[in-house]
């Protein structure tokens, strides 16, 4: 009954209305074309009550004549946004020959129609007969259309050749083309624009997304509530679980972290150690290759940038690092400013092009915190074919990244193995 009311309700909200006439800051203007004698054959009346004459010459030549206001600043600027509007209300007062008056809006085009020319704005028409016009006429926004003129004179392509009333630029109206010779006489009193503040399929939208969001917020306290008792249970049942169980899970766990750096999240010197023993032991020949990277001068970023300082750039080249690494591959933080990179069943050459490529990816990076520091890398690189133990193999490459940085830094060796 709640949404079923809410719906209802919609029918109650107050109309979104916008008044053009009367009013007395909106520029209008007449047009008409010259008679014989030279003169326009149009003319106001009374220009505060937004009254006009056309008197069209009998010459069998085809005439216009009409009125048009501005909207939203017009020529020269975007115009005003109709499209939430479904109605115009009109009160005209015609006394003429014509049986058809012609109702319009024209609509600047973002990427077609020159703002500075209303002829290339968008034509929206609609062609009423005069029966109509003797109440009060309700135009619907739907009866408009692209006039066919328009369409074939500016060569509109089809996606801006639909009504639209997103940046409408005029309202006018004027005679039926041609027009009927003789007098014609317009008295404008009103028009306004009719539309809804939260239109129907909105309002609707609305209400479900409500109710779904209401039965997703039960749906999520009482799963809440369930995960609860269900967690409560589980420790219950942890707690009369073997305790040498529980020692030897909290013991894995220590051990695990144990070989993790908590900065970088790299496995350190100790996890580093296990990974060796674990994929490469004594007695394995396999081809593997081993990059030790150094920070260069990092001691000086310290000192400047303070210890926090020192710990971002840590985590920058870290994140640098990972993401050239391949998924085989291993990387462990060394201590302090070094990194190890383990590369299994890589070539040297391989190995060294990976290291150049770090290389040069750190130098080229940007610290966003720290916009003048400029970081670069020495390097070590060596490879194994599991003649050697992988101590020597550390230790030539040890020896290689203490020549590159004798060298000059940010560079690459290769080890002699």
């Amino acid at each position: 009954m709640i949404t079923v009311a809410v719906m209802y309700a919609h029918e109650f909200l107050p109309a979104k209305k916008m008044l053009v006439v009367p009013s007395t800051n909106i520029p209008h203007y007449i047009y008409a074309d010259m008679n014989s004698a030279g003169e326009s054959m149009v003319q106001w009346t009374d220009f505060e009550g937004l009254a006009w004459e056309c008197n069209i010459e009998h010459d069998s030549k085809a005439h216009a004549c009409g009125f048009n206001v501005y909207l939203g600043g017009g020529l020269g600027t975007a115009g005003v946004d109709l499209s939430s509007y479904q109605t115009i209300n009109i009160d005209l007062d015609y006394e003429g020959g014509d049986q058809r008056l012609r109702f319009y809006l024209r609509n600047y085009e973002p990427g077609f129609s020159d703002i500075n020319d209303m002829q290339t704005a968008k034509f929206n028409n609609v062609q009423v007969p005069v029966t109509y016009i003797k109440d009060d006429l309700v135009l619907s926004m739907a009866e408009f259309s692209a006039a066919e003129w328009w369409i074939t004179q500016f060569k509109v392509p089809r996606e801006n050749a639909l009504p639209n009333f997103r940046n409408v630029v005029a309202f006018g109206i004027d005679t039926s083309y041609p027009t009927t010779p003789g007098k014609h006489n317009f008295k404008l009193n009103k028009v306004e624009f009719i539309g809804e503040w939260v239109a129907r399929e909105d309002w609707y939208l609305g209400i479900l997304v409500f109710w779904l969001s209401v039965i997703m917020f039960v749906g999520a306290i009482s799963l809440a509530k369930l995960t609860k008792e269900i967690r409560l249970e589980h420790q219950r049942l942890e707690r009369l679980a073997n305790q040498n169980s529980l020692l030897a899970q909290e013991t894995d766990k220590y051990k695990k972290l144990s070989m993790i750096d908590p900065l970088t999240g790299l496995l350190n010197r100790h996890g580093l150690s296990e990974y060796i023993e674990q994929y490469f032991p004594m007695d394995t020949k396999r081809l593997v290759s081993m990059v030790i990277i150094d920070i260069d001068h990092f001691k000086k970023i310290n000192d400047s940038l303070g210890h926090d300082g020192g710990d971002l750039v840590l985590k920058k080249v870290t994140n640098l690092i990972k993401s050239h690494t391949r998924q085989s591959d291993q990387v462990a933080r060394w201590g302090g400013e070094e990194f190890v990179l383990v590369l299994p069943d890589t070539h040297l050459e391989g190995a060294f092009a990976i290291a150049e490529k770090m290389r040069a990816l750190i130098a080229a990076a940007d610290f966003e915190q720290f916009p003048e520091l400029h970081v670069t890398i020495s390097l070590g690189v060596g490879t194994s074919d599991g003649e050697i133990p992988f101590h020597q193999l550390f230790r030539s490459v040890d020896i290689a990244l203490y020549q590159a940085k004798a060298q000059g830094r940010n560079r690459t060796i290769k080890a002699s193995v």
